[in-house]
């Protein structure tokens, strides 16, 4: 077991849902979902990342998203992980019916600093 995480945890949550959902919408059942589950509270904020090649003409479509995890004081970040892939699988399923997953993993050491500025912005220095 690691060490518990007081900082927040990026995150990369992959589902697999019906084609002709709103991302935004799903994004919106996501963080519901996550934040509410009393199995395992904790904070998520996610930012869908929009596909840069065209959707295949399928039944079901693969979106991604971006995920800042905060949980408790005792939560190392593989928990958070796991707890977030457990309520997003649930809820997607709940949803969409058998054939939704979802699947999420903690974000690379390069991908961090890529989907922080593009989660946050980038940064920069305010001059008066």
């Amino acid at each position: 077991m690691t060490e518990p995480v007081t900082e927040p945890v990026m995150a990369v949550l992959r589902v697999k849902a019906s084609a002709d959902v709103d991302p935004h919408v799903l994004e919106a059942a996501l963080t519901r979902a996550i934040c509410t589950d009393t199995d395992r509270p904790l904070t998520a904020e996610l930012e869908w990342v929009p596909a840069w090649k065209p959707a295949a003409r399928a039944e079901k479509r693969r979106f991604v998203f971006v995920a800042v995890l905060r949980g408790g004081r005792r939560a190392c970040a593989e928990e958070l992980v796991a707890a977030v892939e457990r309520s997003a699988e649930r809820a997607v399923k709940r949803m969409m019916g058998k054939a939704a997953t979802a699947k999420a993993r903690p974000a690379a050491e390069p991908e961090v600093a890529a989907f922080w500025c593009s989660f946050r912005g980038t940064p920069h220095k305010i001059t008066a």
